[in-house]
């Protein structure tokens, strides 16, 4: 949508290279230009990613993560988080803006209110000990699809981000600008981020299984695109219907195994 492109989204297909262009004011023949890329792959193969990427002066770094999963959200960000402050060490002239982009509050407003102050508590706190800015988001919210886009083009083609808007009641999509934000406003001691994690999750526990799904094969999940696995399991279905199989082994049972 901060493209303008006119085809339906798709799923990202590990790493994506995009660009937005945009026509300076004062000068019409120059053009400024946004480079974006764009990361669905696996987690762990973050910090492998991000150092061979081309980076100026005027660089943020996004971390989009999934406001219905509040099981694993906090993981995501310590695991993008710590990919990013690798990357920084070894970067030359390069100063990381974060961005904490919080998506499908369209689901996340209606669980509770209490589970949404964990929440909110937590991701304020993660974001003021980060230096980041933080903003909810739901692709089916007009009010929310505009301030996106008003925030990407500012840090795209202007100054970075020139919105002054602040929201803080966690009944409503928080937007909260770097060093906007106090340990005093959020209501908890200064932390660091084992403080936080164990505060969070003494309140709402870990999901041990993580983003790791299985199928009925009891295949475990290897492939970032979910498509892949889906079409794994057809296959391996179509296998255990079969009644023969031309391989000398006692059955298809442990064929698939």
């Amino acid at each position: 949508m901060f493209l303008e492109k006119l085809e339906t989204p798709r799923n990202t297909l590990v790493l994506e290279y995009s660009f937005g262009r945009k026509t300076n004011l004062k000068q019409a023949i120059d053009k400024n230009v946004c480079h974006i890329w764009e990361y669905g792959g696996k987690l762990d193969m973050l910090k492998n990613v991000l150092p061979v990427l081309p980076k100026t002066k005027n660089y943020y770094y996004c971390i989009m993560v999934d406001l219905s999963k509040p099981k694993t959200l906090l993981q995501t960000i310590e695991i993008c988080v710590h990919a990013m402050n690798e990357t920084q060490s070894i970067s030359d002239n390069c100063v990381t803006n974060l961005i904490i982009l919080c998506g499908k509050y369209d689901l996340f407003k209606n669980f509770d209110t209490e589970a949404k102050k964990i929440v909110c508590s937590t991701l304020r706190s993660v974001a003021l000990l980060n230096g980041a800015h933080l903003m909810f988001y739901s692709s089916k919210e007009s009010m929310l699809v505009k301030r996106a886009k008003d925030i990407f083009s500012s840090i795209g083609f202007e100054n970075g981000i020139s919105i002054k808007d602040k929201q803080t009641n966690p009944t409503k999509p928080l937007f909260i600008n770097k060093g906007a934000d106090t340990w005093e406003n959020i209501g908890v001691a200064r932390s660091t981020f084992d403080e936080i994690k164990q505060r969070y999750y003494s309140k709402i526990p870990l999901d041990s299984s993580g983003d790791v799904t299985t199928v009925k094969t009891g295949l475990k999940k290897t492939h970032p695109e979910a498509d892949i696995d889906k079409l794994i399991a057809l296959k391996y279905d179509e296998l255990r219907e079969m009644e023969t199989l031309e391989i000398d082994i006692m059955s298809i049972v442990d064929y698939l195994c």
